[in-house]
């Protein structure tokens, strides 16, 4: 029966490609007290196990899965890569820079003084600084090595032991750290994060991820005018006696007859008024206007609430508050509920900078929300339509810009097929966010490109590399883990003693920039909630952005070095 099952497995090597994923994907959903291993290296350890059938697995399916995965972190990070290159971005860039730079450093020094080959380095370096990106340029710069086949393949096992040892530490100890960082540089984190609100407008409640504010949900309400103090007033006096909250008057009946009012129209004495607002600024409309009653016995207005992509270049730098004043009569009756980056929620601040690709999810009614998408830039509306020519066209530019060889102090360094699809991702991100028409990729699409390709390609890694791994780890496991513990954590350190002593950030935005550059949104999410607050985020996009690029590279020039 044994040999029978070695047989088959043999003969369809992707029955454990499959099985690969299924058990990784299952270990993944595991946590302890919130804490799990992931997806990619619990996939990546189960077929480290299952590799020990010593199966050969086409080396086209590992090179394809990670293309497509890179091309989709390009693509993804494109937008905020190329509008984080401003002014106000810089010293984003910098802390990236710096985190990216001192990791590299460490790993090589690391490297050298343990007697690390290139491949256990390169490895090391994805696992402790979380980057699973590392692996394939590494992988593909270990392809281009005029050494043997043999030599080859060890230092490949080698990139996936190393990794895999310090992967865990690299995510959970690293969240930890982060807990921990603010009482070592004596910030008071929620002290901090509560000064950056009242100095940004403050005007929001905090809140803890997850949640949402009732205060930012908008209702519809119709009152009878029994307040004779407004009558004689015009619209626009009114919905000034709300401020700060905001409000707007959509419709007046009056005699009967409903009609849609200008700012500048009187009211009388007989009005209802239909209003529209926050319920933090209807609490006091009864007091305003007068006997509020059932706004479905008037009126039926059809509604909606859309997410819309921020293009306009004349918003872009710009705050709310200087959005909002610009806006004037047009964006009259529209409301801004949730404002994200990166998928990540911002604070509704009124000096809160839009950055291109925020996104703002407006209610209001129907014609009102649909001019202010085509003012604002794009309505992401729900589809599930790819567009394969620009994947397939960019992946193929990205193969042949990978194989371009460049000498640098005598050594020859190339972005390999990862890094030169990542890049052709980038630009067409970036192409995407200059018009919206081009290249679509759906947000299903995304997900099965980046989860997908990438725990595919670790699986393809595992199973070539499961016996070398098992002495692998047995000989040398528990340095490489030490090792990655020191690699994980000096980089976040070098990067805080900048970012406050030289660049003197403001610490809130600074811990979220950092937790962008080491790629850890779960560190942010933390964050977050030690500060009871969502500004931390407000510095995570840029670096996030950089670092995904720079982290990738440097798998490639980790082999080239060593």
């Amino acid at each position: 029966m044994e040999r029978e099952i070695s047989s088959l497995i043999h003969e369809s090597p992707e029955i454990l490609v499959f099985l690969s994923l299924a058990a990784g994907y299952f270990i993944g959903k595991f946590k302890i007290k919130g804490f799990g291993i992931g997806t990619t290296a619990s996939v990546l350890l189960a077929a480290m196990v299952l590799g020990q059938f010593s199966i050969d697995v086409p080396p086209i399916l590992k090179s394809i899965s990670f293309a497509l995965f890179a091309f989709c972190i390009g693509y993804q990070v494109g937008p905020q890569f190329f509008g984080a290159l401003r002014k106000e971005g810089m010293n984003y860039l910098w802390i990236s820079l710096v985190v990216v730079l001192t990791g590299l450093a460490t790993a090589v020094g690391l490297g050298k003084l343990l007697h690390f080959d290139a491949g256990t380095t390169a490895g090391l370096f994805a696992g402790a600084m979380t980057q699973s990106a590392v692996i394939g340029t590494a992988n593909g710069a270990v392809d281009q090595l005029a050494i043997t086949a043999e030599a080859k393949k060890i230092l490949s096992n080698n990139i996936a032991v190393a990794y895999a040892i310090t992967y865990l530490f690299g995510v959970v100890g690293v969240i930890i750290f982060f807990k921990l960082l603010p009482n070592l540089f004596r910030i008071n984190l929620k002290a901090e994060a509560k000064d950056l609100e009242r100095n940004m407008g403050g005007g929001t409640e905090s809140k803890s991820p997850g949640l949402f504010s009732w205060s930012r949900q908008v209702g519809l309400r119709a009152y009878e005018i029994t307040n004779g103090k407004i009558v004689g007033k015009n619209v626009r006096e009114v919905e000034a006696l709300f401020l700060p909250a905001r409000v707007a008057v959509y419709q007046i009946l009056r005699e009967g007859k409903l009609f849609e009012p200008d700012r500048e129209t009187l009211l009388s004495a007989q009005d209802t008024l239909v209003v529209a607002g926050k319920y933090v600024g209807l609490v006091s409309a009864p007091e305003i206007i007068g006997r509020e009653i059932d706004v479905s016995t008037i009126i039926d207005i059809v509604g909606e609430s859309l997410d819309v992509c921020v293009l306009n270049p004349k918003m872009v730098g710009k705050t709310l508050g200087q959005i909002a004043l610009a806006g004037g009569a047009r964006a009259h009756g529209i409301f801004l509920t949730r404002i994200t980056r990166q998928g990540h929620e911002l604070p509704i601040l009124e000096n809160t900078i839009i950055n291109k690709c925020d996104v703002l999810r407006l209610v209001g009614t129907k014609e009102l929300v649909e001019r202010a998408a085509e003012d604002i830039g794009y309505a992401q509306r729900s589809t599930v339509v790819t567009d394969l020519v620009m994947l397939g066209i960019g992946c193929v530019a990205g193969t042949l810009a990978g194989m371009i060889v460049i000498p640098v102090a005598g050594i020859p360094l190339t972005l390999g097929t990862g890094g030169g699809v990542l890049v052709a991702g980038l630009m067409c991100g970036w192409l995407r966010s200059v018009n919206p028409g081009f290249g679509q990729i759906s947000d299903g699409g995304q997900w099965l490109l980046n989860d997908l390709g990438l725990s595919l390609f670790v699986a393809c890694i595992g199973l070539s590399s499961g016996k070398a791994a098992l002495d692998a780890l047995q000989s040398s496991g528990l340095i490489i883990f030490l090792a990655g513990i020191v690699l994980a954590l000096i980089p976040i350190l070098a990067g805080m003693i900048f970012g406050k002593y030289i660049l003197k950030m403001n610490p809130v935005l600074l811990l979220g920039g950092l937790t962008g550059a080491r790629v850890i949104p779960q560190a942010m999410t933390t964050l977050e909630e030690d500060a009871e607050s969502t500004t931390p985020a407000l510095g995570f996009a840029a670096p996030f952005a950089f670092a995904n690029v720079f982290l990738t590279i440097m798998g490639s020039i980790i082999i080239n070095i060593m």
